[in-house]
């Protein structure tokens, strides 16, 4: 079991991450969790519901037991009855990591305008705030995106710092079509952090 208080360094780590108007704690930033409790690969990642990050003696634990994962959240007095479990998944043996050299990515087709993606992240109730703006250039194309974050100083504690992660999945909104309402992630098939 690893448990943080959500109040300080962890909400410092989120804080720019708002959807509708509330400090809400980024998908990313679950699977950062799950490493940072010891798993090196996961499997079969679903966000189950949307963690508001605000409330005062909140508690944030990832649990985990025979292969799987759970992100609970609670004030400390209510753990003991049970907490809400915002994301679960599988552990998995860590696969072996293959570096993509820029030679070998076809860049898709149209060049995007940054400014208007993350405008079109806010028109639709993503506030991402300074932390949490690290694209510097994006393409996208009918099935596929690809994206240069920029270059990041400090990892504030993370191994990978969930804005970097967000950013990433957010990219896919560039290969898809924009429906005009708050769209975030259910599910993540595999990961290696």
């Amino acid at each position: 079991v690893f448990r943080s208080p959500a109040a300080g360094a962890l909400h410092a780590l989120v804080a720019d991450h708002a959807v509708q108007g509330r400090v809400i704690f980024p998908g990313a930033g679950y699977l950062e969790v799950a490493r940072a409790a010891g798993a090196q690969a996961l499997r079969g990642v679903y966000f189950l519901q949307p963690l508001a990050a605000e409330a005062a003696g909140l508690l944030v634990e990832c649990a985990m037991s025979d292969g799987r994962f759970e992100v609970r959240a609670s004030d400390a007095e209510a753990f003991a009855a049970g907490a809400t479990v915002h994301c679960s998944g599988a552990t998995a043996s860590a696969a072996v990591w293959q570096r993509v050299e820029h030679a070998w990515v076809r860049t898709p087709s149209r060049a995007a305008d940054v400014a208007a993606l993350y405008d079109g992240f806010a028109a639709v109730g993503l506030q991402y705030g300074p932390g949490y703006r690290t694209l510097t250039s994006a393409w996208g194309g009918a099935s596929e995106a690809l994206a240069r974050l920029r270059a990041r100083s400090t990892h504030e504690g993370a191994h990978v710092h969930p804005a970097d992660l967000d950013d990433a999945l957010g990219t896919s909104g560039l290969a898809s079509s924009g429906s005009g309402e708050t769209r975030l992630p259910f599910a993540v098939d595999d990961a290696t952090l």
